[in-house]
């Protein structure tokens, strides 16, 4: 029944959009191409938020430039790779080559920000980038964010990397927000670079076992597969946290091997598809969703590293069927109640329910991110 529903609402939004939307006629049937509704999505992130003057994202659909948007500018980095290494599409590699002077002009002339967290969002973005299109400075600019990360790791409490330069920190010094994302960076470098590699003293693959085993001792338990920021506030854990976290522990079975790492990226998984979704609809979500917040981009961080998880050829069948189907059930309901069509995709922050008024970039960034997710799965033959 749900998926006759889902092909009813393409069919219907092949009549409302015409000849550029994301149905196809296949048999008589109509269908439903992830690929062309993330080249909707994609292009949209494009039209309604890409600042073509000064080469940077912003805020919101009015051009809004927002002071505090250094680190959802990365994750609109993240995008525009998927896109481009999606569709080859010059769109996409030209604004990626643009990004990087103009995100760092208004950035006060560097990648430097006082947020370790922050630039460690950036060092993944700008690695992917290097990756996507060859374009050296971002090698140079990936390999500053990870010494200027690395200064964040002291043997207080045992090691981890803090939240800022200044440590106004909200009360968690350190924590996953600000280690997840160092932990996969260092495991990409190592993947990259290996030995060659020297940051204060230690190559890339001692920084990662550092990293991961001081998350795994003080953010993490083992039984539940629980991922928190503050181990007493049950709903202070987000889906970022989540994400970042299994996207680390599967870079280190990657390397490793280690069916140890495989199982608590499982874990992570289990728990995160069960506990933080919206009851109503299975939906993953974070409870403190609303207008234009940094939590609306969180989904979106734990859809990326879950989707990796999925691709992975050692996961247990059982495990990817199971994980395709909320993947599945989050998209539909997003691309058929929680998004608009026209006069651009755009997404709420919820994603089951249909944005109205001004959609913020860190919304429309989340939203991106699973459509795009959905695309690779289907080129994967995954659906």
């Amino acid at each position: 029944m749900k998926k006759i529903c889902f092909l009813i609402c393409a069919a219907m939004f092949v009549a409302a959009c015409g000849k550029d939307d994301p149905a196809v006629i296949e048999g008589g049937e109509t269908a439903f191409s992830w690929s062309a509704a993330a080249d909707s999505s994609s292009m949209s992130l494009i039209t309604h938020y890409w600042n073509a003057t000064k080469h940077h994202f912003n805020n919101d659909t009015l051009g809004t430039v927002g002071r505090y948007d250094y680190w959802p500018e990365a994750h609109g980095l993240d995008v525009l790779t998927d896109a481009y290494s999606r569709t080859g599409d010059d769109v996409y590699k030209t604004a990626i080559n643009d990004f990087y002077e103009g995100v760092r002009i208004k950035n006060g002339g560097r990648f430097w920000n006082n947020y370790y967290d922050d630039m460690g969002w950036h060092g993944i973005a700008h690695l992917r980038a290097l990756e996507a299109t060859g374009d050296t400075r971002y090698e140079q600019s990936a390999r500053e964010l990870w010494a200027w990360i690395l200064e964040g790791w002291d043997s207080d409490g045992g090691g981890g990397i803090h939240w800022s330069h200044d440590q106004t920190d909200r009360g968690m010094s350190k924590g996953v927000p600000s280690n997840g994302p160092a932990a996969i960076v260092a495991a990409r470098r190592w993947q990259k670079y290996g030995r060659s590699e020297i940051v204060q003293g230690k190559n890339d693959s001692v920084w990662l076992s550092l990293i991961y085993d001081w998350m795994k001792e003080h953010c993490f338990e083992q039984q539940t597969g629980r991922v928190f920021e503050i181990k007493t506030n049950v709903r202070g854990d987000w889906t970022y946290n989540a994400g970042t976290f299994l996207g680390s522990a599967l870079e280190f079975y990657k390397i490793t091997g280690d069916k140890v790492y495989l199982n608590d990226a499982i874990k992570v998984a289990d728990r995160v598809t069960a506990t933080l979704i919206d009851a109503g609809t299975q939906v993953l979500s974070d409870w403190a969703e609303q207008q234009d917040h940094d939590v609306n981009l969180f989904k979106g961080i734990f859809i990326r590293y879950f989707t990796q998880l999925i691709l992975n050829e050692d996961l247990p069948e059982a495990n990817r069927k199971r994980y395709i189907a909320f993947m599945k059930n989050s998209a539909e309901y997003l691309w058929t109640q929680g998004s608009q069509k026209s006069p651009a995709v755009l997404f709420g922050h919820h994603w089951w329910i249909r944005p109205s008024g001004t959609v913020a970039l860190r919304a429309q960034l989340s939203g991106s991110m699973l459509i795009e997710a959905m695309a690779l799965l289907e080129g994967k033959g995954m659906l």
